[in-house]
């Protein structure tokens, strides 16, 4: 093994990430060796770095210089490298729609496992967050959301991906079943809703989840918010164990968050069950109700869209 290699696997056993802070940027600056090796079939150095990013999560330390490279017009990374440590750089950094183009090329190329969903969502999120990348995301990659991988605590895609733009993005694809599970993937105790995102969520529950069709979605909607919900409830110690910065500002903003939509989700229900008992029971025949629903459901996924052409 030579002394390259072996650095950066001592560094990512360090189990303290501050005693490595200073070693960052030169980490980072020697992926694109690392890239090469991977390459020529020695993925060490790739695997090193990878878990030094782990490490670093949050960090600017680690965030900017990667994001930097990843600006880098001429950069070229193999599909499973790339797909693996974009979640890692801070896609509001970067500016170069060509990394767009990249990441998704390398994510479709990438052999398919759970980690690999991972990266593409949270990355797919974080990308969507920025304002000046999101129309170069290719409209197949936001497939990749109904997945539904299980997202790590400290999560940028989650984080700043229930930001406004993103939520009206989802809606605007018109596919009820992408939006329920954009909704189970953002919503979660680990991060707040961004506010200009909790009033386009609302709106889009009241547009896309109305009519006697749609209860199956709002069932499990209301299930994920009863989830997160309780988690909250346990309070700051139970959510400390995993993210220790977490607070007490956090846990209530949260709260008043998932209330907020939880109430909103009733609220569609409680009138889609008036506008049911208000039909005349003579009217009623038992044999239509699956035509019902399936018309119900596919105008449902028409009207979620609708208003946004206006």
């Amino acid at each position: 093994m030579d002394t390259l290699t072996k650095g950066l696997e001592d560094v990512a056993r360090t189990q303290d990430p501050y005693q490595t802070q200073s070693k960052c940027k030169a980490i980072v600056a020697l992926f694109p060796y690392a890239v090469q090796r991977e390459q020529c079939g020695d993925s060490r150095m790739v695997e090193g770095f990878w878990n030094i990013a782990k490490i670093h999560r949050g960090r600017w330390t680690i965030e900017r210089p990667l994001s930097m490279l990843l600006d880098e017009v001429d950069l070229n990374f193999p599909s499973l490298v790339m797909t693996l440590v974009s979640p890692y750089a801070d896609w509001r950094l970067v500016s170069n729609t060509n990394a767009v183009t990249r990441w998704a090329a390398a994510a479709l190329a990438a052999p398919y496992t759970e980690e690999v969903c991972e990266s593409v969502v949270d990355t797919l999120l974080q990308i969507a967050s920025n304002i000046r990348l999101q129309s170069s995301i290719p409209i197949d990659m936001w497939a990749w959301l109904k997945k539904r991988p299980s997202l790590q605590p400290i999560c940028g895609g989650r984080k700043w991906g229930t930001e406004y733009h993103v939520v009206r993005r989802v809606r605007e694809l018109g596919d009820v079943e992408l939006l329920e599970s954009y909704f189970l993937l953002v919503w979660s105790e680990w991060d707040y809703i961004q506010s200009d995102g909790l009033t386009e969520m609302c709106a889009s529950i009241r547009e896309c989840f109305g009519g006697v069709g749609m209860w199956r979605h709002r069932e499990v909607l209301i299930k994920r918010l009863d989830h997160v919900l309780g988690e909250l409830d346990k309070g700051l110690d139970h959510l400390n164990q995993q993210v220790s910065w977490i607070g007490e500002y956090h846990i209530q903003r949260a709260r008043e968050d998932y209330g907020k939509l939880k109430v909103e989700l009733l609220g569609v229900d409680r009138k889609a069950l008036e506008n049911l008992t208000r039909t005349p029971f003579k009217s009623f025949n038992p044999s239509d109700l699956l035509t019902q629903r399936m018309s119900t459901e596919s105008h449902s996924t028409f009207i979620c869209a609708l208003p946004l052409l206006w």
